[in-house]
């Protein structure tokens, strides 16, 4: 029983003690390059509020172009006119793109929103064709969203990647005491609700490519795996089969292509091992089978192996191995405690936390140089990596035990930003597909 208590801690909650995990200087950066100057002059809006264009939608845009990475916005200094003749004045504030926006309501009262994109420095004060031209149109409340299409297609158009504005991040909030339910926020923070009001623990939320979601919830008294079988489906069980299952299921993490969930299964002696479910037909393939605690399985992108820890040479460690449970190795090479893998969207690194003075600190590890490089130092714990799609930046949560929030940084560590004021968050998941 007391090994049952403790493998169950190591899989819900970090132990509070270790040695110092290496420390590199060598700072990581998700962009390259001189940055394309992009000025957006007030919309020309009717039939709306200026707060509401304003706080709903300007000030939407510019914040998404300006997170984005590739664009410097433009905002201060800005030329009255936007006509031809006007160019070079725009040029001469370090704009290269000028963006103009019409903001009208049609016949039927929906939303229409209009932009065009010039390369002034290309004009030369000719009138040449829009690089981008656009007709974006909703219900009200739809501004919002609109300035993250916006945004996104902007980046699409200059680096042929869609941009991450219009993502979502599912994590867990504890709404009561014994109880927590799976939330969803826009990237930027807005429109923080819930997905789940069980009034239970529900918790580890996976989302699969295709928006459906997963997690582990104690609304029946013991734990089990609900989520949805098709997309906007209803929440029905998953996992355990039915009858009787020994030992507890966690962590659930869906294959990319949605049809498999690994999951940490334990038994009656406290060890804790990770089994893929075909979700179609219910079978269950055991991967690791060790007297020892395995757990937090990640997928790489082809779905072809995956990261977990495991304390199977002492410490918790980051291993990997094939999606079939073979070839077994140690990932992590330095401190006593290394976990919560997260794989990158391209593959090409993982995310982890190791523990230093009883805290916790993200570091990534780029497997092409099979090095790890620290991304925070704060005085706060931080935990539970998930990557943006874009690869660029990491939401993770940080602060001290029930006051945990969430953050997001990029690779630098040194753009740090505070997603919403909501306490008590844990295990959030950046999606493009809710």
């Amino acid at each position: 029983m007391k090994k049952l208590v403790l493998g169950l801690l190591f899989v819900l909650a970090p132990l509070l003690a270790a040695q110092a995990p290496p420390s590199q200087e060598v700072v990581l950066s998700a962009s390259a390059g001189s940055k394309l100057g992009i000025a957006l002059p007030y919309p020309k809006a009717a039939g709306l509020p200026e707060a509401t264009v304003s706080s709903e939608f300007q000030e939407v845009l510019s914040k998404d172009l300006d997170e984005a990475g590739p664009f410097a916005v433009i905002q201060k200094d800005l030329p009255a006119a936007t006509d031809p003749s006007s160019y070079q004045a725009w040029v001469e504030t370090g704009t290269q793109w000028l963006l103009t926006t019409t903001i009208n309501r049609s016949a039927g009262g929906d939303l229409e929103v209009m932009i065009q994109v010039v390369d002034v420095m290309a004009a030369q004060g000719r009138n040449v064709k829009p690089v981008v031209s656009k007709r974006y149109t909703g219900k009200d409340g739809a501004l919002r969203r609109i300035a993250h299409k916006i945004s996104d297609d902007l980046m699409a158009r200059l680096t042929g990647e869609q941009g991450v504005a219009s993502t979502r991040i599912v994590f867990v909030r504890e709404a009561g005491r014994g109880i927590k339910e799976i939330y969803q926020v826009d990237r930027d923070g807005a429109n923080a609700f819930p997905l789940t009001a069980f009034k239970s623990l529900t918790i580890s939320p996976t989302v699969a490519a295709d928006g459906r979601l997963a997690y582990v919830t104690y609304k029946g008294g013991a734990p089990e795996i609900w989520g949805q079988r098709v997309p906007g489906g209803p929440h029905v069980k998953l996992y355990p089969p039915s009858g009787k299952v020994e030992g507890h299921c966690f962590c659930p993490s869906w294959s990319p292509d949605g049809k498999r969930l690994a999951l940490v299964q334990g038994d009656r002696r406290g060890n804790t091992d990770i089994v893929v479910l075909d979700v179609a037909s219910g079978r269950v393939r055991r991967l690791t089978d060790s007297n020892c605690i395995n757990t937090d399985p990640s997928w790489n992108p082809a779905g072809t192996q995956l990261a977990f820890t495991s304390d199977r040479e002492g410490g918790p460690q980051v291993f990997l191995m094939g999606d079939d449970g073979s070839n077994v190795r140690r990932l992590t090479q330095e401190g006593t405690y290394n976990g919560s893998p997260a794989w990158s969207p391209s593959g090409s690194m993982i995310a982890y936390v190791s523990r230093f003075e009883g805290k916790f600190d993200l570091f990534v590890y780029k497997l092409g140089e099979g090095k790890s490089y620290q991304i925070t130092t704060g005085i706060a714990s931080s935990e539970s990596p998930s990557w943006s799609p874009d690869e660029r930046r990491i939401v993770f949560t940080s602060g001290s035990r029930g006051g945990m929030q969430l953050y997001t940084t990029d690779l630098s560590g040194n753009t740090l930003h505070k997603l919403v004021s909501l306490d008590g968050c844990q295990s959030p998941k950046w999606t493009r597909s809710r």
